[in-house]
């Protein structure tokens, strides 16, 4: 009976692991909405300026995906999580003290490694002999210790733990939604007779694509880790200017009311574009993410990031 359930869990396990891959070129679909509002308003300590806005942006993309074939060693996990690199470097630091050895014996017999020329009959017997010597005499604890790094890094690199989605395409809409609000009190502007001005932001519709693109692809990349269950996610972003029309009405002295085409503010950076989930049931999986943003005024708000990736 035990081992009966300890093979039934082994088969368990490697068809969870061959779930979260797919065959390579397999496709994938990410949809992502970005959602940041902002609203508030500030009172200048001499009271003789007060601001308010209100500021809704909104901005939906959905993006295909192909898949590269699994590998042994990912492309967006960071540090060494097979173990190969260090492995690998514990493995020739262990194995150098031997190596620089047997540069020593090699002299000895009148040979150099590097030279490439062709050795006496005599000189292979002494290079024979001073290794059987050395062997004899070494400690194998080095030597067994780097047989062990190097047979566990074949090992990792014969898996087949990480596979990497690359985009093909992507298109998306745009909504932009705002106003900002002031009144000033100097001069002859008095509550009684107010000046003010109101600043309105509207515009929206499909992404634009970047001037001189052939493709819609974008720069946006997902990766499994079968072994930890997660996937990292290079978020989609707009590669081109959200334009928007501003109208500004105001009756303050010295401004003029105007309406012009502005750029829409950047609506992610840094960390914000880069996230890792967890997908113990899959690889098809959905979130969401809220992520309060720094700024003065309307530019300081929240982003919610709702997103759902599915295989085709």
């Amino acid at each position: 009976m035990k081992i009966a359930m300890a093979l039934l869990l082994v088969a368990f396990a490697a068809s969870a692991h061959a779930e979260l891959l797919a065959p390579k070129g397999a496709k994938g679909q990410l949809k992502v909405e970005y959602v940041f509002v902002s609203s508030g308003g500030y009172t200048a300590p001499a009271k003789d300026v007060i601001t308010k806005w209100r500021v809704r942006r909104v901005v939906d993309i959905t993006a295909q995906y192909a898949a590269d074939a699994p590998a042994a060693v990912g492309t967006l996990h960071t540090g060494d999580t097979a173990g190969v690199e260090s492995r690998t470097k514990n493995a020739a630091k262990k194995m150098e003290p031997m190596a620089m050895d047997m540069y020593a014996v090699a002299a000895k017999c009148g040979v150099s490694l590097e030279s490439g020329n062709d050795i006496t009959k005599a000189q292979e017997a002494c290079i024979e002999k001073g290794v059987s010597d050395y062997g004899n005499n070494m400690q194998m604890t080095d030597i067994e210790s780097a047989r062990a790094d190097v047979a566990a890094v074949n090992e990792t690199m014969k898996s087949k733990r990480f596979q990497l989605w690359q985009i093909t395409s992507q298109s998306g809409t745009y909504q932009v939604d705002e106003e900002h609000h002031r009144q000033v009190f100097e001069m002859t502007c008095t509550a009684a007779k107010t000046c003010k001005r109101s600043d309105v932001r509207k515009g929206g519709g499909p992404i634009p694509t970047p001037p001189g693109a052939k493709s819609g692809a974008g720069f946006s990349l997902l990766e499994v880790d079968t072994v930890n269950k997660d996937m990292v996610i290079v978020l989609p972003v707009p590669l081109a200017p959200l334009s928007y029309t501003q109208t500004v009405t105001t009756n303050i002295p010295d401004e003029t009311g105007s309406t012009k085409q502005s750029v829409a503010p950047v609506l992610l950076g840094g960390d914000m574009q880069r996230m890792t989930v967890s997908i113990p049931g899959g690889v098809t999986s959905s979130g969401t993410q809220t992520i309060p943003v720094k700024g003065d005024g309307a530019e300081g708000g929240t982003l919610t990031v709702n997103w759902k990736f599915t295989r085709l």
